[in-house]
C-alpha cells in the first residue's frame, strides 16, 4: 500500500478535543508495526491486513503547540502545530455557512484587526453521498482566525467561537459543515429517512447509479442555454420604472428573461475621479446581474441573494454625467431591487460621499424568455450530507454541536419536531455520545422584502424548534426571532448570534451560572376585560426595546379572531413578570399571541439581560 495516508482533517493546524481519549487513524503497509510519538508520549501498533490503523493518544490538557509523529519504519509523517481545546461542529444550512467576507460591511473594521491564532475552522468539502457512506475527508485543512483566511470562517462560529475563547481562555476548533439551503432530512441517515417515511421515494431515486450526476449535468446545459439565448436577444422593446421595488405592479410584473436597466446621475467637479476610491451598492437584485459604470463592468452575481457590493476602478467615474447600466436576468417572474437596501455610489471620505441611485430608471427588454425550471440540488436530498459530510467525521472528538437551519423546512413544519429530533439522535448515535450537548438557532424574522405580512409559517417553525428543546435533554434553542432583517434572508448581526450561542454553550456545556435566553410565558389569565400573561423565571424584569420605529410601548401582541384572522392588541407592563393585555370590546376573540409571524420585528418584549420574550399562541 506504501505511503501513509491520512485523512485531511489530521493536519497541520488541528485541534483536538482537550481532556478526552483521542486517537490518530490512518492507512499504511498491512503488516507492518507504525509508532507514534506527541512529547514524551509513545505508542504503537500493528497495521491491519486492510491497511487500517488506529492509535491512541493520551488525555491532554488545553494548549500547545504540539507535533505528532508517525513512522513505520520505512515512511514517515509529521503533524505541526497542534492544540488541544473544545471542539465544536457547525451545522445548518446558509446562515451558519454565512463566511465573515459577507459581514465586512457591518463588523469591518474589528475583523480587519482580528489575529486569533488559537481559534480555527475545518471547512469538510461539500459533497452528497447517496450510496456507500463516505470514509475519509480527502481534502481541506485548518485555517487560523487571521487575514484572509479568517474571512472564510462561517461568520455566526467564529464570534461564538471568540466569546468562548473569551471566556473560556483554551483554543477553539470548528468543524464547519453547514450548507445552504439544506433541509433537516439531508443530516439524517438513511435508517431514520426510511422510518420516518416523509422522503422514501426521493431516497429511492438518489440512489440509482448515476441518476445525480446526470440530472446536473443536464440541468447545468439546459441553464446555460438558457442565458445564452436571454442575453443574445435583442427584443429593444422599452420604458421606465421606480426603484427600487418589486416589478409585480409594474410593465414588468411577471417578467422573465434578461433586461437592462439604466440611470444616468451626475456626479461633482471637485472630486478627483481619476484617484477616487468609490463602491458601487445595489442591495439585492433578483436574480442575476451584471453591473457597469460608463461601459466598463464592475461587477456580477449569479443568484439573488449576495449584497451586491462592486468597488469602482479608479478613473471609471467622471465629473458630470456617468452611465450605470444593469443587465439583469429574471428566472421565474418574480424580479425587482429588493426594497429597504441601499443603493448607491459611495466616495471619498470613507465613503461618506454618497449619490443615490433610488428613483427613475429607463428598463430596455433584452429577451422575455418562459420560466427557468428550478435546479435540483442534491444535497438538499434525503441522507446525502450525512453520509457525505458526516459520516467521514464519525472518529474526530467533540465538545458539543452549535446547528442554525430551518428556512427550508418552513413548507412543511407540522413535521419538524420529529424529523429534528430523529437527526439529533442520529447525529449522538454518530458520535456515540448518547448527550452530546445539542445548542440550535431559533428562525430569525424575515419576510421576503415586505415590510408587514401575516404569514406565520416560520412561527410555526419556531414554535417546533421550542418544543424540540423542550422534549430533547442536553439540547437548547437559541432565540434570534428579533435578530432578522425583513428583507435578507442571511441578516448580518452574526456577532449578536454568536454571542448567543456562546452563553447557551457556557450554560449548557460549561455549566456557568449565566442568563442566556429570554422569558417564556407561565400562565394566561383571562379576564371580563383583560388578560394576565405571567412569564417566568420569576426574577425576570421585563422592559421594551425601544426599535427603529420609536416606539416604547408593548408591540407584538395580537388577538386571533374567530376567523382566523389577527388584529393588534394593546398591551402594558403590569409588573416585573407580566403583561395586561386589554380585551377589545367590538370582536369576540378565541386567542392571543405574541410575536407570531414570519418577522416579528415589530416585538419589543425584553428581559432585563436583553434577550425576547419567547414567542407564543394560545387559543382559549
Amino acid at each position: 500500500m506504501g505511503e501513509i495516508r491520512l485523512s485531511a482533517l489530521i493536519s497541520d493546524g488541528m485541534v483536538l478535543q482537550r481532556e478526552t481519549e483521542n486517537f490518530i487513524w490512518g492507512y499504511a503497509t498491512p503488516g507492518r508495526d507504525i509508532s507514534l510519538f506527541l512529547g514524551a508520549y509513545q505508542t504503537a501498533a500493528r497495521v491491519g491486513e486492510d491497511g487500517y490503523f488506529k492509535l491512541y493518544l493520551p488525555q491532554m490538557q488545553a494548549g500547545g503547540p504540539w507535533e505528532i509523529r508517525l513512522g513505520d519504519g520505512e515512511d514517515s509523517i509529521t503533524i505541526r502545530d497542534i492544540l488541544f481545546g473544545d471542539v465544536f461542529l457547525l451545522g445548518g444550512q446558509s446562515n451558519m455557512e454565512l463566511p465573515v467576507v459577507r459581514v465586512m460591511e457591518r463588523f469591518g473594521e474589528e475583523i480587519k484587526t482580528t489575529a486569533k491564532q488559537e481559534i480555527r475552522m475545518f471547512e469538510v468539502p461539500k459533497e452528497y453521498a447517496f450510496g456507500e457512506r463516505r470514509a475519509e475527508i480527502e481534502n481541506g485543512q485548518w485555517m487560523k482566525a487571521a487575514g484572509d483566511e479568517l474571512l472564510l470562517f462561517s461568520a455566526a462560529g467564529y464570534f461564538a467561537a471568540n466569546e468562548l475563547y473569551e471566556r473560556e481562555h483554551v483554543p477553539i476548533g470548528l468543524l464547519q459543515t453547514a450548507v445552504g439551503g439544506t433541509p433537516v432530512k439531508a443530516w439524517c441517515c438513511e435508517e431514520t429517512v426510511r422510518k420516518l417515511g416523509h422522503d422514501v421515494a426521493d431516497l429511492a431515486e438518489c440512489k440509482q447509479e448515476g441518476y445525480p450526476k446526470q440530472v446536473e449535468l443536464a440541468e447545468a446545459k439546459r441553464a446555460e442555454l438558457w442565458w445564452e439565448e436571454a442575453l443574445a436577444g435583442c427584443d429593444k422593446r422599452s420604458g421606465t420604472i421606480e426603484l427600487p421595488g418589486f416589478f409585480s405592479g409594474t410593465a414588468l410584473k411577471g417578467f422573465c428573461g434578461a433586461l437592462k436597466l439604466r440611470k444616468i446621475i451626475t456626479l461633482p467637479e471637485d472630486t478627483d475621479w481619476g484617484n477616487a476610491d468609490a463602491t458601487l451598492y445595489l442591495g439585492a437584485l433578483i436574480d442575476a446581474d451584471f453591473a457597469y459604470i460608463n461601459g466598463k463592468k464592475v461587477g456580477e452575481t449569479a443568484y439573488r441573494y449576495p449584497p451586491r457590493i462592486y468597488e469602482i476602478p479608479k478613473g471609471a467615474l467622471h465629473a458630470g454625467e456617468n452611465e450605470i447600466e444593469v443587465k439583469m436576468l429574471v428566472f421565474n417572474g418574480e424580479g425587482g431591487f429588493m426594497p429597504g437596501k441601499e443603493y448607491e455610489i459611495c466616495y471619498n471620505d470613507n465613503g461618506k460621499k454618497k449619490v443615490s441611485l433610488n428613483g427613475l430608471w429607463e428598463y430596455e427588454i433584452i429577451k422575455e424568455m418562459p420560466e427557468l425550471p428550478e435546479t435540483t440540488f442534491f444535497q438538499y436530498k434525503a441522507a446525502g450530507l450525512y453520509q457525505g459530510m458526516l459520516y467521514p467525521l464519525r472518529n474526530w472528538r467533540i465538545k458539543g454541536c452549535f446547528f442554525y437551519q430551518g428556512e427550508s423546512n418552513t413548507g412543511r413544519p407540522e413535521t419538524y419536531e420529529e424529523e429534528f429530533t430523529a437527526m439529533i439522535a442520529d447525529w449522538r448515535a454518530l458520535w456515540e455520545q448518547p448527550k452530546l450537548p445539542f445548542l440550535f438557532v431559533q428562525l430569525a424574522g424575515f419576510a421576503d422584502g415586505k415590510e408587514q405580512t401575516d404569514g406565520t409559517d416560520w412561527a410555526r417553525l419556531r414554535e417546533e424548534q421550542r418544543l424540540t428543546a423542550e422534549h430533547v435533554e442536553r439540547t437548547m434553542m437559541v432565540q434570534a426571532y428579533d435578530l432578522g432583517e425583513y428583507n435578507d434572508l442571511h441578516p448580518t448581526d452574526k456577532k449578536s448570534v454568536g454571542k448567543r450561542i456562546a452563553l447557551a454553550a457556557e450554560k449548557l456545556i460549561y455549566g456557568k451560572n449565566v442568563v442566556c435566553q429570554g422569558a417564556s410565558v407561565k400562565e394566561v389569565n383571562r379576564m371580563p376585560e383583560k388578560v394576565q400573561v405571567i412569564f417566568e423565571p420569576a426574577e425576570t424584569v421585563l422592559h421594551t426595546a425601544e426599535k427603529e420605529n420609536g416606539k416604547k410601548s408593548v408591540c407584538g401582541f395580537t388577538w386571533i379572531k374567530e376567523d382566523g384572522s389577527r388584529v393588534e392588541a394593546y398591551a402594558e407592563i403590569a409588573g416585573n413578570t407580566m403583561v395586561e393585555v386589554k380585551l377589545p370590546r367590538e370582536t369576540s376573540c378565541i386567542g392571543m399571541s405574541y410575536a407570531w409571524n414570519d418577522c416579528p420585528l415589530d416585538a419589543n418584549l425584553y428581559n432585563e439581560a436583553g434577550f425576547p420574550v419567547v414567542p407564543f399562541e394560545i387559543i382559549f
